[in-house]
């Protein structure tokens, strides 16, 4: 059982991140390891991340979405976790994987809703009261975990602008604003995911509008410009079939089998007819500040799907070569019938009758959560 543990926690490492681009939502760890009714199991427990990782996957569609924790650093001290279990989470510290706030600093609630506003990304908790921008609260079912709406947005523009400069932390090994590379691979972590893109910062603490490290509490210091990027996806009959960025330094071709080194070719997904109709450069999707916007570059035109929120049903407006269309948070392109292109933190629910899209709880020991 113990080997068990240490497999799916190992799992959990590789959907965890701290930076934005990767993650689907943000949450307060230490919220999540004490939600009882998750499990039924004892008052404080590490694998119920695990749980609503698969949830926020199971929500967005998306097999290989991660979730950014914040947590408190009384966490790293909490009897209630095993001794195990708060070692994990040190680590996890270390490696820049969890951002665990300084004492003294803001609660690792605040500290969530903070990278939530700077960076779009839903908050999943439930004490989102006052939030003004998409939450999701974790909640038991008899079919598991799920994440239930609590607020659609509007939020405030994203992603904001201290995202666009880079910052450096004084204190020597800072895991989050230190020089990039400086850290050797964790001898006792899971071998790393060798399609995975490297990690990006993230968000600064703003005190008093300057940003400061929210590790140390120490301002940081501005090094140069940081193109701001927002993360796509593209989705085959509502399930994620690609993910990749859009910055504000490079705008980004998309089609049947794009030329340029940055193209996403989705020639694989698509049949017979859609190989036809769908150009090799078809869409070419730009950042300018937190405004998204795409441009048609087609021979047999696109759609934009207009939506309010994520239950509504879309208002098609078609968009024909050489037009430009800016794309609001629930707004999506369809390039070809069942293929839209989207924001990749933005998803209507779980698609009906959709395969696995791959739990990270897959292999855990079946009373492992319910230990006294």
């Amino acid at each position: 059982m113990r080997f068990g543990i240490s497999h799916v926690l190992d799992a959990i490492e590789r959907r965890i991140s701290t930076d934005p681009t990767a993650a689907g939502g943000v949450t307060d760890l230490g919220e999540v390891v004490r939600r009882a009714d998750l499990d039924g199991g004892r008052p404080a427990h590490l694998l119920r991340l695990g749980l609503v990782i698969d949830a926020l996957s199971k929500h967005m569609a998306d097999p290989r979405v991660a979730i950014y924790a914040v947590a408190d650093r009384a966490l790293l001290s909490d009897t209630d976790l095993t001794a195990n279990e708060r070692m994990v989470i040190r680590r996890w510290s270390d490696d820049g994987k969890v951002e665990v706030v300084r004492n003294g600093g803001p609660t690792a609630a605040l500290r969530a809703r903070e990278i939530a506003a700077l960076t779009g990304l839903p908050l999943i908790s439930r004490n989102s009261t006052g939030f003004p921008g998409l939450s999701y609260a974790p909640a038991p079912t008899p079919n598991g975990v799920v994440l239930i709406p609590q607020m659609i947005g509007p939020g405030p523009a994203a992603p904001a602008a201290v995202l666009g400069r880079q910052w450096r932390c004084p204190e020597p090994g800072c895991a989050s604003f230190g020089p990039p590379g400086q850290r050797n691979s964790d001898p006792f972590g899971p071998p790393p995911d060798e399609d995975a893109e490297p990690a990006g910062p993230p968000p600064p603490q703003l005190l008093n509008g300057r940003p400061h490290c929210p590790r140390h509490g120490a301002p940081l210091t501005d090094i140069g410009p940081r193109p701001r990027a927002v993360t796509l996806a593209a989705r085959v009959d509502g399930m994620v079939w690609h993910r990749f960025q859009v910055t504000e330094a490079e705008p980004v071709p998309v089609g049947r089998a794009p030329e340029e080194h940055n193209g996403v070719g989705l020639g694989l997904a698509l049949d017979d007819r859609g190989l036809r109709w769908v150009s090799r450069s078809h869409l070419r999707f730009e950042l300018r500040g937190h405004t998204l916007q795409v441009i048609d570059t087609s021979t047999n035109g696109s759609t934009v799907l207009l939506r309010t929120g994520p239950a509504d049903a879309p208002r098609r407006a078609p968009l024909n070569r050489g037009e430009v269309a800016p794309l609001t948070e629930w707004d999506t392109v369809e390039l070809y019938e069942g293929v839209e292109l989207g924001r990749a933190d933005r998803a209507s629910g779980p698609v009906t009758g959709a395969p696995s899209t791959g739990s990270v709880m897959a292999e855990a020991p079946t009373q492992s959560i319910r230990l006294a």
